[in-house]
């Protein structure tokens, strides 16, 4: 798991490395970049996924028509993307400070969870977390580090049991996650900038993006480079119609029909019997977690 701090020392959990901000440490990052000189928001399989979702002409459609039309469910989570600041999408979100749905930013939507720090007795911070599940101890200071940390997890684990045997235990499961094991940002990069290209040059032909792409440097002959870069709009393509349903990087190419586990997010919840009212106080936002 990934840690990323956000205001107030709380920390939101990532199974894959987010973008790389100048506060970030990349020495224990196991995701490769396709390029060492690509900016930080390029080091991170999130940015691939808002990247392949605004070359969806169906997604462009529904942000024209201010979130309505066959992907209004995914639209209530990534917004409009249609603006090309992945960094401001990232931390703000694609819905404007008065939607309902302003919460769900990037970062929110692919995080495991939020939680918060320990605390010292003293932080001016912990009063504002008293609704948090917490306890409060009393540790003395000059103790054995090794020794404090047995005792530590010898006192807290009845208290954690006790919490998920009457609470129960957290999913450690984001609204849309990743649904490769090991997504390739090389490779990710690759399909993203022909479909670009092509899509930025609509006159040229296949021979002729190729030799832009540089295709025809790396293989053999006019049919090698025409199937190379075939090869490579087809993924564009089976990526673009898969994020679509919120899932990525998914490179099956489903048939009609066919269908593939969906999202947290877009899964349908089972009618609950019982009403529940929330009051929210003035001014007061809205948390995803």
């Amino acid at each position: 798991m990934y840690e990323k701090m956000l205001h107030g020392r709380r920390i939101l959990y990532f199974r894959y490395a987010p973008p790389v901000t100048n506060l970030d440490d990349i020495s224990a990052r196991d995701t490769l970049p396709n390029d060492e000189n690509d900016p930080g928001y390029m080091w991170s399989v999130y940015y691939y996924w808002w990247a392949f979702l605004r070359l969806s002409k169906a997604y462009k459609e529904c942000c024209e028509n201010d979130g309505t039309g066959d992907l209004a469910d995914v639209y209530t989570y990534f917004g409009d993307v249609r603006d090309d600041d992945f960094m401001r999408w990232w931390t703000k979100g694609g819905h404007p400070q008065a939607s309902k749905y302003r919460m769900h930013t990037g970062r929110r939507i692919f995080s495991h969870g939020i939680r918060f720090p320990i605390r010292e007795i003293n932080d001016p911070l912990l009063e504002k977390e008293q609704n948090a599940d917490r306890v409060v101890l009393s540790i003395p200071v000059d103790g054995d580090l090794s020794r404090l940390t047995a005792e530590f997890q010898r006192l807290m684990r009845p208290v954690v049991e006790e919490h998920i045997r009457t609470h129960g235990e957290k999913k450690g499961e984001a609204l849309f996650e990743v649904v490769s094991k090991n997504p390739s940002l090389k490779s990710l990069h690759k399909i993203l900038t022909a479909r670009q290209t092509e899509k930025d040059n609509p006159e040229l032909t296949r021979l002729q993006l190729a030799e832009k792409l540089g295709i025809t440097e790396r293989v053999v002959g006019d049919v090698a480079a025409y199937n190379a870069l075939t090869r490579l709009l087809k993924k564009a393509e089976v990526l673009i119609r898969n994020v679509e349903r919120g899932r990525f990087p998914d490179f099956t190419d489903y048939k009609d029909g066919e269908l593939q586990e969906l999202p947290r997010a877009l899964r349908r919840k089972p009618a609950k019997r019982t009403e529940r009212i929330v009051v929210i106080e003035d001014g007061e936002e809205l948390s995803l977690f």
